[in-house]
């Protein structure tokens, strides 16, 4: 089946497959942590990473609704084997619950979910709606760009320029960071249908958040997913960038026996 091109990469042996899913405005880079934790504990696992569409090296889509991001990252997966575990941070946490709902054409085996925002305020509905509309800001060199995508994904800023510019582009009159404004023209899942959506998973769900994470709060996470919600204390949004040990640990546990 044909559909717009989602970038994938994959590393490791013939293991368990887990497929990791970044959150909005990022790239698939910012699993590098997680990735070396990997390497360096698990190296025979089957590891995914793809570019959601509308985000680095992936095309674009007409609309950007969970479902839709679920229906393409499914057509990118190599076919023949299920994923034992789909872990998404932020919003690749609610497209990786998308995922397991058995009607992808994917088997889903688990699904962590790392930092998903439930509840968002007027003002900050608005603010989205307003960037979505606005035209990407252009910088005369790759420098800046690359400092506002770290900035945005929640890589840190001295990473390697290789991985920052998997979010920067090339343009009429320098650069530009490479996610498709419109993928916030859409409000966010609302609490019902974030508790819709992780009601038809097939397979068991894990949630974790840091303690230091200003939008997500874990009793609400938890009532409105119906799971409890593991919590690294001191821990900010980005759990896969600060804390990839851990994020392992959930992935070791997480994987379905």
């Amino acid at each position: 089946m044909s559909g717009p091109h989602v970038h994938l990469e994959r590393t490791g042996g013939s293991g368990p497959r887990v497929l990791l899913l970044h959150g909005a405005g990022a790239t698939a880079a910012v699993w590098a942590p997680t990735l070396a934790e990997i390497a360096r504990r698990r190296a025979g696992w089957d590891v995914l990473t793809v570019d959601l569409p509308g985000h680095g090296r992936s095309d674009p889509l007409p609309g950007y609704h969970h479902q839709r991001y679920a229906e393409a990252v499914a057509r990118a997966v190599p076919p023949g084997r299920r994923i034992d575990l789909a872990v998404g941070h932020s919003l690749g946490g609610l497209v990786a619950l998308s995922l397991a709902d058995g009607t992808h054409g994917i088997e889903i085996g688990a699904v962590a979910v790392l930092a998903l925002r439930v509840g968002w305020t007027a003002d900050e509905l608005a603010a989205r709606a307003g960037r979505a509309a606005r035209p990407s800001r252009i910088f005369a060199a790759p420098e800046p760009a690359r400092s506002r995508f770290a900035l945005v994904s929640g890589m840190a800023a001295d990473a390697d320029p290789e991985l920052l510019d998997t979010g920067v582009l090339t343009c009429d009159g320098g650069f530009r960071l490479a996610v498709d404004p419109r993928t916030g023209a859409d409000p966010p899942a609302d609490a019902d249908e974030l508790a819709r959506v992780a009601a038809r998973a097939a397979g068991p769900v894990r949630l974790a958040c840091g303690g230091a994470d200003p939008g997500v709060r874990p009793d609400e996470l938890s009532a409105t997913l119906g799971h409890p919600v593991q919590v690294v204390p001191g821990a900010g949004h980005n759990l896969h960038v600060e804390h990839p040990s851990f994020v392992v640990d959930l992935i070791e546990n997480a994987l379905p026996a």
